[in-house]
């Protein structure tokens, strides 16, 4: 299910939650009348669930597919909730709400939320839809990969069809299931309910005929950049074309979008840097103790349009760590110092970034930026590489919070995946899960 659905079902679930709490403890003498003090109350524990759901994300794909997922986070999300609920209740509205009533409804919360998502969890699990791939064998090892991965839990990759004019594959490959021509008939057979077609397999007109006969028999055919889209949250390097650009709607170029967000990275690097300037001195003597040099480090990076400017982070490594070469960082890079660990894990090190985002060459949320000669290095490489520099780079991104810490090309491959569906998508609302997102990988980086 989308996200808002996950968050309407989570609200409806806190309300009934609520009234189980109230039903079994009802109040006694209290100044409001029991409905105002009920909705009073289904109104903050709403409102902190789903801070709390944003932080740990609770409504995204990745949390049903494994029960150990979905068990740590809604305990994150329910024990996060009661402390904010808690807070505002009593700091802010001056009111007070019933222990009992409280820890009831908030655990009635937790195993019902837990029910229905270990209820999503068996239906990913066990009624896969079968998924027919049509197109070059390197595009279901695509699928193959992201399922791997993680993804496409959902789907049960049954095998590749060639499609009109394709070179014969190998016989003995169990994956590929013959001629496009050949499968009409034999597609409820075999259970497929998707059906997956690749660029390269949309040149004969033919195909439009077989298409509408799959669809005939109840199949849901999709193009493989919708597809791969929706269901990994990425755009698919390989299989776009220049041609995708022009048809993707793309956000960079929408003025009211650029202006608000403008103004939002404005107002968060602002009340950023006020906010952690006591943290400022703390973290430099750490530095210092650690390692003697300086305590800021800075880097020529690539912005919007390929242009270079100068980036501020608390140092992390040890001083003789490059020695004037760029060389990819790794998750457990040697040359990271003690307090330069911590630093990373929560994301401390990049609060100097904020000055970047205060005088406008970047944003808080954005593709990361790389250093000129990496970036000329990826760009003859990675198909599109450049294409990221539409946008200003941003402290965190959508490739930052889905995609483990890059130290090669494929990585920046697999990430520039996640950045174009950034580009395409860009919208407040992803910019604020992002955000939710980061908060939740400092607090986890902070333990």
């Amino acid at each position: 299910m989308p996200p808002s659905t996950w968050m309407l079902a989570d609200l409806a679930l806190l309300i009934a939650s609520v009234a189980v709490g109230f039903s079994l403890f009802p109040p006694g003498d209290e100044p409001e009348p029991p409905h105002v003090a009920f909705w009073q109350a289904a109104a903050v524990f709403s409102f902190a669930a789903t801070i709390a759901s944003l932080i740990f994300g609770l409504y995204e794909r990745e949390t049903v597919m494994a029960r150990s997922r979905i068990a740590t986070r809604m305990l994150l999300t329910t024990g996060t909730a009661a402390v904010l609920a808690y807070a505002i209740i009593h700091v802010v509205m001056y009111s007070v709400v019933a222990r009992k009533i409280g820890a009831t409804s908030l655990l009635t919360f937790l195993i019902s939320g837990s029910l229905v998502r270990l209820a999503a969890w068996w239906a990913v699990h066990s009624l896969q839809r079968g998924l027919v791939v049509i197109g070059a064998r390197t595009l279901f090892e695509s699928f193959e990969c992201a399922q791997e991965e993680g993804f496409l839990r959902e789907y049960r990759l049954i095998g590749c069809v060639q499609p009109p004019g394709a070179g014969a594959e190998a016989p003995s490959d169990p994956d590929c299931l013959g001629s496009i021509f050949e499968q009409v008939g034999q597609l409820r057979r075999a259970d497929v309910s998707d059906i997956v077609v690749g660029a390269g397999a949309t040149g004969d007109a033919r195909i439009m005929d077989w298409i509408v006969a799959a669809m005939q028999q109840g199949c849901r055919v999709t193009n493989e950049a919708t597809f791969y889209e929706k269901a990994t949250g990425q755009i698919l390097v390989d299989e776009i074309t220049p041609n995708w650009f022009l048809f993707a709607d793309l956000k960079t170029h929408c003025d009211e979008h650029a202006t608000f967000k403008r103004l939002v990275d404005l107002l968060l690097s602002a009340v950023g840097i006020c906010l952690a300037a006591p943290l400022w001195p703390l973290i430099a003597l750490g530095i210092k103790l650690c390692d003697t040099g300086p305590v800021l480090y800075f880097q020529d990076r690539v912005g919007q349009h390929g242009r270079v400017f100068r980036l501020y982070k608390f140092r992390t490594m040890r001083t003789d760590a490059e020695n004037g070469k760029s060389v990819w960082a790794c998750r457990d890079d040697p040359r990271v110092t003690l307090v330069g660990r911590f630093l990373r894990r929560t994301r401390l090190d990049e609060l100097p970034q904020l000055w970047n985002v205060l005088v406008g060459q970047m944003s808080i949320v954005g593709p990361r930026p790389e250093r000129p000669d990496i970036v000329q290095q990826l760009r003859e490489n990675v198909p599109y590489y450049a294409e990221r520099h539409l946008v200003k780079p941003g402290i965190t991104g959508w490739a930052q919070i889905s995609f483990r810490y890059g130290a090669s090309i494929e990585d920046a491959k697999r990430k520039l995946q996640f950045d174009l569906y950034y580009l395409k998508n860009m919208s407040f609302e992803l910019d604020v899960m992002i955000l939710f997102r980061t908060v939740g990988t400092f607090l986890r980086g902070a333990c």
